[in-house]
């Protein structure tokens, strides 16, 4: 976003050595620059410490953060999110008409095992996520659907069955760490979540420690007759590891997303014997919420469903727009 002399990236694609600011809202690698090339001069980045570590395991070069920036123009500060361990939202303060923005990146609002809900903040423009802005997704209670996947993990450990639990590496791997690691003393993960793990645990996350897998420590494993938990990537029912592990095993294997809404055809895609609601974006509901509790003026719906999202809160009242991917600034809209 442009002010008069001033830039302000949020989640770019590219580090543009121009600008006056960048600010990263987490470690996703959909919300971080496509390119590993650093580039020659890297701007004042805002985003938590988190973020940093995570950005430079997945660019492979390091970056100074800082947890707020201000000059002439603007001001930003950051707070929680409650998407991912490291997640953060941008409040922005435009200083000359003293405008509060606020660019929430992927958000969740309910409190889910070691995460606090975001708090939605007062506002004049609101750009936020759209990903589940469809009235056709609102999910049950996350402890409502751990409860359930603890029920169900614990019978098939108990019937000596290894069970891989699917989650991306970053963010849905380490909440299914700490929802079931105390489940089996045996514990694999994958390497990218084994990485993420390694690095939590360094930034003060308390989880379950867990080996990085391979074949070798799973069938010394398995000869002993003791099931074993593995944290795998959420990959879809044709990853051969997968169904391998299935065949000589007996392995059970459990998906949670968002997309478990629709149970079965998730599970025939993920070849999961067994799925769960649960998401790291708020729900249609819980995104409507966020919208009225912080009053804002105009909101801007980025991602996922922002085309629907938008048109839903026009009806509730709201000014709403979605914008279109790839638009670079929104100066246009602040007139």
């Amino acid at each position: 976003m442009n002010f008069k002399t001033s830039k302000l990236l949020l989640d770019p694609k590219k580090i543009d050595p121009e600008a006056d600011c960048i600010f990263i809202s987490h470690g996703h690698t959909d919300h971080l620059p496509t390119s590993r090339k650093k580039p020659p001069r890297i701007p004042p980045i805002v985003c938590s410490e988190a973020t940093a570590k995570i950005f430079e395991e997945r660019k492979g070069y390091s970056i100074n953060h800082q947890s707020s920036f201000s000059n002439d123009e603007f001001s930003i500060v950051t707070a929680p999110n409650g998407h991912t361990y490291d997640s953060t939202v941008a409040v922005i303060t435009d200083l000359e008409t003293q405008k509060r923005i606020v660019y929430t990146g992927d958000i969740n609002n309910e409190n889910r095992a070691y995460m606090k809900g975001f708090t939605p903040i007062k506002c004049d423009i609101l750009i936020i996520e759209g990903t589940w802005g469809d009235k056709n997704y609102t999910f049950p209670s996350f402890n409502d659907q751990i409860n359930l996947a603890r029920n169900y993990v614990k019978n098939e450990l108990a019937k000596g069955n290894p069970v891989a639990l699917l989650g991306y590496p970053l963010g849905k791997s380490q909440l299914l760490n700490f929802s079931f690691g105390d489940l089996c003393e045996n514990r694999f993960s994958s390497n990218s979540i084994w990485k993420m793990e390694q690095i939590h645990k360094d930034l003060g996350l308390e989880l379950f420690e867990t080996k990085n897998m391979n074949s070798a420590l799973l069938e010394k494993t398995s000869t002993k007759k003791e099931p074993w938990l593995l944290f795998y990537n959420h990959v879809g029912r044709r990853d051969v590891t997968l169904r391998n592990l299935k065949e000589q095993y007996n392995l059970k294997i459990v998906g949670f997303s968002g997309w478990a809404k629709n149970k079965e055809g998730y599970k025939i895609q993920m070849g999961a014997d067994e799925a769960f609601t649960i998401s790291d974006h708020s729900d249609y509901q819980s995104l409507l919420n966020i919208v009225k509790a912080s009053k804002p003026e105009r909101v801007y719906t980025v991602f996922g469903n922002a085309k629907q999202f938008a048109r839903d809160l026009q009806k509730d009242g709201f000014n709403a727009t979605p914008l279109e991917e790839g638009q670079a600034t929104l100066e246009s809209f602040f007139n």
